[in-house]
């Protein structure tokens, strides 16, 4: 008699063991899907930081490139400038070949 109460209670236990185990086994699983979704999220988060900023990047470099182009688009206008009223000098006076080169020498300097 006093085995078959034991077994019950050893049935009982292994039961609870079960469940226990099921139990930890769920709680494993739901902290792997937890971690794996926040592992997504940031992986997703980072992509998304990074074509921005790519894309300020190239807005950057674009509006860099439009500074650079409007500075010698005007240093371009000046020398130009200069060339011609230079050339309109030479071409009203006649000059000596020491003249002229003197200031051809003074124009590649410019440069």
């Amino acid at each position: 008699m006093n085995q078959t109460s034991k077994e019950p209670e050893f049935i009982k236990t292994i039961g609870e063991i079960r469940g226990a185990e099921e139990e930890h086994d769920r709680l494993i699983m739901e902290a792997k899907e937890k971690a794996d979704r926040i592992l997504r999220e940031a992986k997703e988060t980072i992509a998304d930081e990074k074509a921005s900023t790519s894309e300020k990047i190239v807005q950057f470099k674009n509006e860099r490139l439009r500074e650079g182009n409007k500075a010698i688009e005007s240093k371009v206008q000046t020398l130009v400038k200069k060339a011609k009223d230079d050339s309109s000098k030479i071409s009203k006076k006649s000059l000596g070949k020491p003249a002229v080169s003197k200031l051809v020498k003074d124009f590649l300097k410019d440069l």
